[in-house]
């Protein structure tokens, strides 16, 4: 799973060593925040679930064990426990949620507007998919997770995560085709 040094690593951020954790926050952070963004589809939610994430890790971080799972694998089953759970307490509270664009904040209209219609078409899309293909999607893609790890997170053979990301793909293609959408 890990090398000699990233078991190092690891077991220095155990010992809470505050360097190493904050790299560790550094490297996953986005790639957790974009997996928890196209799950819930809300910036602001996004944003409290990650930081969760990362308050979980600093809480279960002692009880991690290299040899079980990859550390990215770790953080992201964190994730989408946290993701399954918000899912639960909205079916009981069905708010209102205003949509925000994933965009940094870009100076010309167009290409903001853009960007926005992209994002939110993709999350459109990644919403007609079962739980499961939106995850391997998203981890796949938008995080770029290696099979194995979306393997590891999502306690699934790496088989079974081929086979999930051929339907989702499938069906986001007809999505999209289906909304005439096209991208080069």
């Amino acid at each position: 799973m890990l090398d000699t040094s990233q078991s190092e690593f690891i077991t220095q951020a155990q010992r809470g060593d505050t360097r190493v954790i904050g790299m560790m926050y550094e490297r996953y952070h986005t790639g957790i925040f974009r997996y928890l963004y196209y799950r819930v589809g809300d910036r602001q939610t996004a944003e409290d679930l990650t930081s969760e994430v990362f308050v979980r890790m600093l809480r279960f971080l002692p009880a991690y064990r290299p040899q079980n799972v990859s550390f990215q694998a770790w953080l992201f089953q964190i994730a989408r426990n946290l993701a399954i759970d918000h899912h639960r307490k909205m079916l009981v509270r069905n708010p209102v949620r205003l949509e925000e664009d994933l965009t940094a904040g870009n100076d010309d209209p167009a290409v903001e507007t853009e960007h926005g219609l992209t994002s939110q078409s993709l999350r459109k899309a990644l919403n007609r998919l079962t739980d499961e293909q939106r995850d391997v999607i998203v981890m796949r893609f938008v995080t770029a997770m290696p099979i194995a790890e979306v393997a590891q997170a999502l306690h699934k053979s790496e088989s079974s995560i081929k086979g999930l990301q051929r339907r989702a793909l499938i069906a986001l293609r007809e999505t999209l085709n289906e909304w005439e959408i096209v991208y080069d």
